[in-house]
């Protein structure tokens, strides 16, 4: 497999920053991100020296830490993150200060 060259790489990152933006920035709980760089650090796929996937090009540290991310080896290194009933969102109201 190829190094993604810079215009794949931007591409990439564009996508991925797209899918976090629309979904409100959310990021993934602590215990996750270590998983996910845990992951990534046994991955043959990684370029230690600027710590980037060689698969996607993208900042593994950045990408590790956002909801949407997915890891871009076939089979995925990354656990999903489940949100619910079936991996679904949960659509959680704030509670309203009835009095």
């Amino acid at each position: 497999m190829s190094k993604p060259n810079i215009f794949q790489m931007i591409g990439n990152f564009a996508k991925a920053s797209a899918k976090y933006a629309a979904s409100g920035f959310k990021p993934v709980t602590e215990d996750q991100y270590v998983e996910r760089i845990q992951a990534c650090s046994t991955c043959p796929h990684l370029k230690e020296e600027n710590m980037t996937c060689g698969i996607c090009g993208c900042y593994i540290e950045v990408k590790a830490g956002w909801q949407t991310s997915e890891c871009p080896d076939k089979p995925s290194r990354w656990l999903p993150i489940k949100k619910g009933v079936g991996g679904k969102p949960l659509n959680i109201k704030p509670k309203s200060d009835d009095k």
